[in-house]
């Protein structure tokens, strides 16, 4: 899948998971369960993920999707980054982190989030 995919940035393997313009529905819950699919092929605690949602809509039940995919990857997980996040959405971003037990920061661009994750 084009939205899911290994980028590589200063020599680091980071995973694009691009959510970008997507609303509910059908190619939202694709995405995650191509995401989900790719980052449990890898080892624990390797992926540095960026989760770009710009544009994105989201309803309850996509935040629901969204809590159940961060809870699944937390093992494998390194380091995570999300960008397009405003608005009430933060406010959903927050309890997604409340309730997973995981954390990620937030950027304004992926730019930012990129060499964040390359730090990590």
């Amino acid at each position: 899948m084009e939205r899911i995919t290994f980028i590589t940035r200063n020599g680091k393997r980071i995973l694009l998971e691009d959510f970008t313009w997507l609303k509910p529905g059908g190619e939202f819950y694709q995405t995650l369960a191509a995401a989900k699919r790719m980052i449990h092929a890898e080892p624990e605690q390797s992926v540095l993920a960026l989760f770009d949602a710009t544009g994105a809509t989201f309803d309850q039940e996509v935040v629901n999707a969204v809590k159940d995919f961060t809870i699944s990857n937390k093992p494998y997980v390194k380091a995570a980054a999300v960008v397009g996040i405003t608005g009430l959405l933060k406010i959903a971003l927050l309890a997604v982190k409340t309730f997973s037990g995981r954390d990620f920061r937030t950027f304004d661009t992926r730019e930012e989030a990129l060499e964040w994750l390359v730090a990590q």
